[in-house]
């Protein structure tokens, strides 16, 4: 069960109300923020630390906290040789050459230290680490690490030296006060603008770091930067703020061409809104019994691909970045179960009345019910069923232990969600906003998602996004003003 020791300022914000003035203003109490205020104030500075949560974390409180690094003492002790020019190669590898080499070779320079410093906190992670992560495409050697409790054993290390900070006076905690636009002077950030109990309220500093994470949850962006609005893992609080204000003072994005979504979720209409993995789709934790089909009752890859990026690829390119996981009788009898849940709750949603979960007795009545053409569908199966037959699949699979063909029929509607944002504000290699020409917003510097994950390359490097925030916000909060 998750749970976290939250430091004990996050009840109590009187201490912040009369406070105006700091060093620096860290705009974001999560991933990158968190380590940037520890950063900041480890060196005597006066941090406002400015949250739209009432609770600190953002998005670590849905994080599964992995990390990556090369040349740790953690691979070290379980016999592990790597450094950060295998790391490198490795990335470069898995997201074929793209993203920003210098920010990215950055973050792998720096990681190994910044991990180093998680372990100096009390942070822990899973007894098996590090591990190739199947989720993503592999590194070539083990350089994840699973955080024990997943974001919130991140929080729980980040808290004593919160509540120290705070009682100190070097961490002033700004909670429920959401960022809306930034104060500028003569081309240089001197503070925000932000609200709170539907108050206003303007904190002046010497410098200002964004760690406001990615645009998950805000349908708005999504629409004008990528023109859809998939289903998306987030948390209400975060919706992009930084992206209109920074725009607003000359500030750039980055990345915009990039997007790609996670493989294969699924939703539980009966839950809280959300998406994750539901069912085991990854070929390499359990071999495919079912197809794949899109919305015109088509197959559109072999369902055994191994490689994780070539599959988000292809349902990328699916109509609603969705598909219909497609069934019989006796895979449901014979097949490994397809969803972590128990049989129970499995039964519940095939019987209850959400759209994603179908069960048919006859193809015609299944495609009718996905809402897909009956001929097409029917076509479908008869095919794959043919190649079955023969051990021949025209899409190259290899896994396939029986045909389709013996009622009830079942289909269960599977979507590409994100996990995150590729586009977010451009910055350059000391982390400092950059505007459309390219200058730096002097007293601007941003770090985590709020920069977006596209310097990381066009696809997913297992651990990366969350290394990469704390690495920069650890940077940024132990570098800024000096």
């Amino acid at each position: 069960m998750r749970r976290s020791s939250t430091p004990r300022f996050a009840a109590d914000r009187a201490v912040s109300e009369l406070e105006t003035s700091y060093d620096v203003i860290v705009v974001g109490a999560g991933t990158a923020g968190l380590p940037a205020a520890l950063g900041a104030a480890a060196r005597g500075l006066r941090v406002a630390l400015v949250e739209a949560g009432a609770e600190i974390g953002g998005t670590l409180r849905l994080s599964s906290a992995s990390i990556s690094a090369a040349g740790t003492s953690i691979q070290a002790a379980n016999g592990i040789e790597d450094d950060a020019d295998r790391h490198f190669r490795d990335c470069l590898r898995i997201n074929h050459g793209t993203g920003d080499h210098v920010l990215l070779r950055r973050w792998i320079d720096e990681a190994a230290a910044m991990v180093e410093w998680l372990l100096s906190l009390g942070w822990t992670c899973t007894l098996d680490a590090p591990v190739f992560a199947p989720e993503h495409d592999l590194y070539d050697v083990p350089r994840t690490y699973r955080s024990s409790r997943q974001g919130f054993s991140l929080i729980d290390a980040f808290a004593p030296g919160l509540d120290e900070a705070v009682a100190a006076g070097r961490i002033v905690p700004h909670l429920s006060t959401r960022f809306r636009d930034l104060i500028v002077d003569d081309g240089r950030a001197t503070g925000i603008v932000a609200e709170r109990g539907g108050a206003t309220v303007r904190l002046e500093a010497k410098a200002v770091i964004l760690s406001t994470g990615g645009f998950s949850g805000s349908a708005r962006h999504w629409q004008e930067l990528h023109g859809l609005v998939p289903i998306r893992y987030h948390i209400d609080t975060v919706v992009g703020d930084a992206i209109d204000p920074v725009r607003a003072a000359g500030g750039s994005l980055w990345f915009e061409e990039y997007v790609l979504p996670a493989f294969g979720a699924t939703r539980d209409m009966g839950s809280p809104a959300a998406a994750w993995i539901h069912s085991y789709v990854l070929p390499s934790m359990r071999p495919p019994w079912e197809i794949y089909v899109n919305a015109r009752g088509e197959r559109f890859m072999a369902e055994d691909e191994p490689s994780i990026d070539a599959r988000e690829r292809a349902l990328m390119a699916q109509p609603g970045w969705s598909f219909w996981s497609i069934y019989d009788e006796a895979i449901r009898r014979e097949a490994p179960p397809l969803f972590r849940w128990e049989p129970e709750k499995v039964e519940a949603m095939f019987a209850g009345a959400d759209e994603d979960y179908v069960r048919a007795g006859s193809i015609a009545e299944l495609a009718e019910g996905c809402g897909v053409p009956a001929d097409a569908l029917a076509g479908t199966i008869d095919l794959f069923n043919r190649g079955q037959r023969v051990g021949s699949d025209r899409w190259r699979r290899q896994h396939m232990p029986r045909p389709i063909g013996e009622g009830p029929f079942y289909a269960v509607r599977h979507h590409g969600c994100s996990i995150s944002s590729y586009p977010g504000l451009r910055v350059d290699e000391a982390l400092r906003v950059l505007r459309t020409d390219g200058t730096a917003i002097d007293g601007l510097y941003a770090a985590g998602e709020v920069i977006g994950i596209g310097f990381l390359g066009h696809g997913f490097l297992s651990g990366s996004i969350v290394s990469s925030a704390i690495t920069f916000g650890l940077r940024l909060g132990r570098t800024v003003l000096a």
